[in-house]
């Protein structure tokens, strides 16, 4: 798909790795529809795109609130007539072990992760599907893949972002919409001001820091290149998943050495 022209809408817009993938798709033509639910992050990107002739509206969201997503597609289709992309970034990590986590954290991050994503799609895709042309991008993590100790629920969170995918990347067959799900290792951005970045560095044994235009990277070429399934990120933690499906007990090894 060319971006030049085409509507994209990004969750989790305001900042890391949903800012980079926002500037990169201005930059290429693209009219954007942002939401996250920082209204002063938002207008301050919404402001920096527009300045550089970029065209763009900010619609400000909490993805765990139906009204308000159903508020963001409506929204967007009265200003545009349709979506092309929809690329669901939006979510947040906390990493303690979970016998000591807060319930209203891990319902919290389930509901923004998984349950966000779910309402964007399913408020987004009939209109994709109707005009039988579409993209869209779930953001997960390796986490989702790979579980490491003290990130039972974001692993699980990012589970459910994959497995839901898949299924929906069937049910999407012939239907002239693509679903992609990309699991980038660890990204340096703000989002390890929640997520603690020294926690992290179990995760960083078995899959090398990426920056946020690594994950842009493969979000735009999913895009340009209409790509439906998986997508794993950085390449040399590939082998290490295609073991880990066909030996789960060499990859909970490495995690329990490395972890």
């Amino acid at each position: 798909m060319d971006l030049n022209e085409s509507v994209v809408v990004i969750t989790g817009a305001s900042s890391g790795i949903g800012e980079d993938v926002a500037l990169r798709c201005a930059a290429k033509g693209a009219q954007l529809v942002l939401a996250a639910r920082s209204a002063d992050k938002l207008a301050a990107l919404e402001q920096r795109i527009a300045q550089a002739g970029g065209r763009v509206m900010a619609v400000t969201t909490d993805v765990t609130d139906t009204a308000q997503v159903q508020h963001l597609a409506d929204t967007t289709l009265q200003q545009h007539g349709r979506v092309d992309v929809l690329i669901n970034n939006a979510g947040f990590g906390i990493f303690d072990p979970f016998i000591n986590a807060q319930f209203d954290d891990l319902e919290r991050m389930m509901r923004v992760n998984f349950y966000g994503m779910v309402h964007c799609t399913r408020a987004f895709v009939p209109q994709m599907i109707e005009g039988r042309r579409g993209q869209i991008i779930n953001v997960a993590s390796i986490a989702g893949i790979i579980a490491m100790r003290n990130m039972a629920f974001y692993t699980a969170t990012k589970f459910a972002v994959i497995g839901f995918s898949r299924s929906l990347q069937h049910e999407l067959r012939s239907t002239g919409v693509n679903c992609a799900v990309i699991s980038p290792g660890p990204v340096r951005t703000n989002f390890f001001e929640q997520a603690e970045e020294q926690k992290m560095a179990r995760l960083s044994r078995l899959s090398p820091w990426l920056k946020a235009e690594d994950v842009t990277r493969a979000v735009i070429r999913a895009i340009e290149h209409n790509q439906s399934g998986e997508i794993i990120l950085p390449a040399i933690t590939r082998p290490l998943v295609v073991l880990g499906r066909a030996f789960p007990g060499l990859v909970k090894l490495v995690a329990r050495i490395t972890g």
